[in-house]
């Protein structure tokens, strides 16, 4: 489960390697992180993924509950990416955004309930 909303410990910048290079990302710059073959990554508002070394679990205890959720096992959304959720097949929910192009935008059965919740605060 997210932290609360008041914990002051939450993450407000991501650090990424870029060859030789560091590079700061700012927690509004990103619409999601997502898993992929064994690795996790930041997807920012301009369309780039970062490989960062963390993993979806311990990004779900560092980043402010109000803003972020996990919609499944392999993608945490930015509440400002959501376009529009849209019921699915098998109870789920499938979310649009602008940007993200992938399968995993699907809400699981599981998390619909929560998800719902989420998006009315």
């Amino acid at each position: 489960m997210f932290q609360s909303s008041f914990d002051h410990n939450s993450k407000k910048r991501f650090t990424v390697k870029i060859g030789q290079h560091l590079k700061v990302i700012s927690i509004d710059e990103i619409e999601c992180f997502f898993s992929e073959n064994k690795g996790t990554y930041i997807h920012t508002f301009d369309n780039r993924n970062y490989l960062i070394d963390a993993t979806l679990e311990v990004l779900e205890q560092e980043l402010e509950a109000k803003d972020f959720f996990r919609i499944n096992r392999k993608i945490i959304i930015h509440l400002n990416s959501i376009e529009k959720a849209t019921a699915y097949f098998n109870s789920r929910l499938i979310i649009t955004t602008q940007l993200i192009d992938s399968d995993s935008k699907i809400v699981s059965r599981e998390r619909v309930s929560e998800f719902k919740k989420w998006l009315d605060n």
